[in-house]
């Protein structure tokens, strides 16, 4: 993408603050400038493939909603748990959203593979990673992730497919069972470690995801962890691309029905992900910037392109 390129030639050449006088496009600049200047290259995290074809919602929706997304021939059903609390009555906790949920959903599946283990603290280890991604820990932000780890905990996940006549359904529960504290019950102790609670993730779930992990790059992460969309589009391009044999068209149609819910016609649609998401994405992949999308009028033409990061054998 032509003015990714040219924002990395200017920060090359001028420094952030020399790039931003010379650039209509700051917030652009600053991740550029911040993914370049960031010296933890090559960390590897890890998500599984099936999640980086599909997403959860951007925003909020109604508590017992369900959340549906179509891609491709796939479906994705994502169905809200309920809290059930003794001598009151049940209620739905709602489908995970925004970009807490995705940095969740990120950390469970890199420390269950760097442990190699389903059993996944929710404690330092999340508050030190959510520190790499500069959500410190505490007040608002410890609320939010307790709200969006309840709520991946106990939602439910549904992959529905139809091809030559063959309909496939695969149920799957990220996580197994679990130990939350309940708002009221949380002291300064356990604040300043974030939570100490933990996870177990399902069993078939953790087969799928050491058969096809995804690896990211945590840097990248960090710099696009304010935006979900943004998220969703890298996390997609470091799979689609490195796995493609030849140049692969996708149209504003199959674009929007992926990333565009939230928005009400294509169009707005599409000048956001052209002025902003897909810019964001490419700064922190810059192999996909220099050769790996091509923009048209009819969508965008995926090539084949080296991954963000080398994959590593998972144990």
């Amino acid at each position: 993408m032509e003015e990714v390129r040219e924002v990395r030639r200017l920060v090359e050449a001028h420094g952030r603050l020399g790039a931003i006088a010379r650039h209509d496009d700051r917030r652009l600049v600053e991740i550029v400038a911040a993914y370049g200047s960031d010296e933890d290259v090559g960390i590897p995290n890890f998500l599984y493939s099936g999640w980086c074809m599909t997403a959860l919602p951007h925003s909020r929706i109604p508590d017992g909603d369900a959340w549906r997304l179509e891609n491709g021939n796939v479906v994705l059903l994502v169905e809200p748990g309920r809290r059930a609390r003794l001598g009151q009555a049940d209620e739905f906790v709602g489908v995970p959203y925004g970009p807490t949920a995705r940095l969740i959903m990120i950390y469970l599946q890199s420390e269950a593979l760097r442990t190699n283990s389903r059993n996944i603290e929710l404690g330092r280890s999340m508050n030190d990673w959510f520190g790499r991604m500069d959500k410190k820990a505490g007040g608002n932000t410890y609320r939010l992730v307790r709200q969006q780890a309840e709520r991946i905990a106990t939602c439910r996940f549904s992959f529905h497919s139809e091809r030559d006549g063959i309909r496939a359904i695969r149920n799957q529960s990220i996580v197994d069972e679990g130990l939350l504290f309940l708002d009221g019950e949380i002291r300064d102790q356990r604040q300043a470690s974030l939570f100490r609670e933990g996870v177990v993730l399902s069993e078939s779930f953790f087969k799928a995801l050491r058969e096809h992990a995804v690896p990211l790059e945590e840097r990248a992460i960090r710099h696009v962890s304010h935006s979900s969309m943004a998220i969703d589009t890298y996390c997609w391009l470091a799979y689609r691309l490195h796995v493609l044999k030849k140049p692969t068209p996708i149209t504003w149609a199959a674009l929007y029905a992926q990333f565009g819910r939230g928005y009400g016609q294509l169009g707005a649609f599409k000048r956001q992900f052209l002025g902003k998401i897909l810019p964001a994405a490419l700064a922190v992949y810059p192999e996909a910037a220099d050769r790996g999308v091509e923009i048209t009028d009819k969508g965008l033409i995926l090539k084949p392109t080296r991954p963000p990061i080398a994959p590593r054998a998972v144990a």
